[in-house]
């Protein structure tokens, strides 16, 4: 059950017209008034605006907010999809590093992000300047401002590096006045709202189903520090904070892994036991517009289909071949996360088309129950499930591998892979049972982890890969690992025929920051408007 809807928040009511409003005192406020959040149902709806504006999708801007457009389709683990590798090509050109400034897959997060951060600063400023609610209530607004902030800019830096970095409204003398933040400004400001808001925010249990709770700000300050170990090198934290950090959300007792892994994609997974952090998507029936509550995700990744079993979506984000066989043989992960022809989703057999731009697989744990969609393209209730704590243990082992503690980085991994041989297959494997889970025999498969050394580190990493393939994190673990380069010189893994997988990643690493850190152009407009010097190669 959804629990709270995102609503785009403009002015607090309109001006009633008569022939004498010119005598009346204004019956609403600007949301950038100090006066309006002296309402505290006028600070809440402020911050639900911010939330808004990470998940609304506008028109003209698909996949503005499917950031699997960059977290997995520029790696190994995917394909772009579609029909023609000409459908979609700004994303095919960036997924051969050959973007451009003016791209829209460029423009959209920048765009998208700056939207959100304005909002913040502004509920942030009103808010702090307010005295008519104290203590928790406040506490919690800010909280919540700060680490929508936090998200918004280290979503920019994992994407273009340094920006200009805004912790308050932006006013019309800056405009073509400001500087592209540095790393080390990007990476301590990040930190800093992502701490405030772990202090100002409620556990999970106090915090409203869907909010950001003081387990999600520990649990980004540990991907933050992880990052930066391997990407930015500003020196932020230790592989012991990550631990630190990743401790505090175990210790919680908010989270546990969910028992059948094959649910937590689905309907009655939403906001689960291993949810950290997801944004709400409810199909609002609001037409055929972005500006709504839904989602057209679930659409853009469902099979094509072909003549004997029809689909239903656009086929993007196929899975490659070598994500598939990096699987261990009898992972029960594989037919969850990978789809195949003919295989059931929701009883009905699955169709793939023979097009130039499909892999031959489609990414299973991520398409939607047909019976929940909603009526328009757009408008699905599918919630991102953005942290799961499946990726909090592969953390803490992660750390505790770097810190000499082999036994608990063991001991971690070996949750997630206990908890995989427990799993059936996906939803509606077969005719018969199309709303059910059929179970499977898992107890040979997946042994426990008793490696130590760097067999111990290569076993976390690959847990990561193909427990968390499709959620986002594949190009920053390659990038922080330093494997990116190679990942990219892969063959099959969706280049167009005439590209030389090595002609890839040679350019990516011209478009890369201090030749290690890769990023996408500064869309041309940001750069004329505000006088910002370009990313490399753009």
């Amino acid at each position: 059950m959804k629990s709270i809807k995102y609503i785009v928040l403009l002015v607090s009511s309109i001006l009633v017209a008569s022939c004498s409003f010119l005598n009346r005192e204004p019956l609403g406020k600007a949301v950038d008034s100090p006066s309006y959040y002296n309402d505290s149902e006028n600070a809440r709806m402020a911050i639900n605006a911010c939330y808004n504006a990470l998940v609304v999708e506008k028109p003209g801007k698909t996949g503005v907010f499917q950031e699997w457009n960059y977290g997995e389709v520029m790696t190994d683990n995917a394909w772009k999809g579609d029909k023609f590798f000409s459908d979609g090509l700004d994303m095919q050109d960036l997924k051969e590093w050959n973007a451009i400034n003016t791209s829209a897959v460029s423009f959209n997060p920048y765009d998208a992000m700056f939207q959100t951060i304005h909002r913040t600063n502004t509920a942030l400023n009103g808010i702090a300047q307010s005295d008519a609610y104290e203590g928790v209530e406040k506490d919690r607004l800010l909280g919540e401002g700060y680490f929508i902030r936090g998200y918004a800019y280290f979503y920019l830096l994992r994407l273009f590096g340094g920006v200009p970095l805004f912790t308050e409204p932006v006013k019309v003398d800056q405009i073509g006045n400001v500087q592209r933040a540095t790393l080390e400004e990007m990476t301590a400001q990040i930190k800093s709202d992502f701490e405030n808001a772990a202090s100002l925010l409620g556990a999970k249990s106090e915090m409203q189903m869907g909010l950001a709770t003081s387990g999600a700000a520990n649990a980004y300050l540990a991907r933050l520090i992880m990052y930066d170990i391997g990407i930015y090198k500003t020196g932020i934290g230790q592989w012991s904070d990550v631990q630190t950090y990743t401790n505090k959300v175990i210790n919680s007792g908010e989270y546990w892994l969910a028992d059948n892994l094959a649910t937590i994609w689905e309907a009655e997974g939403e906001n689960g036991p291993g949810s950290i952090f997801e944004l709400q998507h409810e199909t609002s029936n609001t037409g055929p517009t972005r500006n709504n509550t839904g989602t057209n995700s679930p659409r853009a990744v469902n099979p094509r289909g072909n003549s004997t079993n029809k689909g239903w979506g656009w086929g993007q984000l196929c899975p490659s071949q070598d994500l598939v066989d990096a699987f261990e043989a009898g992972d029960p992960r594989l037919e969850w996360t990978v789809g195949k022809e003919n295989d059931h989703a929701y009883g009905k057999p699955q169709g793939l088309p023979n097009f130039e731009a499909q892999s031959g697989y489609y990414i299973r744990k991520l398409i939607m129950d047909p019976a929940i969609r909603g009526n328009n393209n757009t408008d699905h209730p599918q919630n991102q499930r953005k942290m799961r704590y499946a990726d909090i243990l592969l953390m803490h082992a992660e750390a505790a591998y770097h810190t000499g503690d082999m036994t608990t980085a063991q001991s971690k991994l070996n949750e997630v892979r206990q908890r995989a041989r427990k799993m059936t297959y996906p939803m509606g494997w077969t005719k018969e049972n199309p709303n059910g889970y059929e179970p499977r025999e898992n107890t040979d498969v997946l042994p426990d982890i008793t490696a130590t050394g760097d067999e111990l580190l290569q076993a976390i990493l690959h847990e990561r890969r193909v427990e968390l393939a499709g959620e986002c994190t594949r190009m920053w673990d390659l990038v922080r690992t330093n494997q990116y380069a190679d990942a990219l010189s892969k063959a099959n893994i969706g280049y167009r025929p005439t590209i030389d997988p090595q002609t890839v990643s040679s350019r990516m690493l011209s478009h890369s920051v201090n030749g290690n850190i890769p990023v996408l152009p500064i869309p041309a407009g940001e750069v004329i408007s505000y006088k910002l010097e370009q990313n490399p190669g753009y």
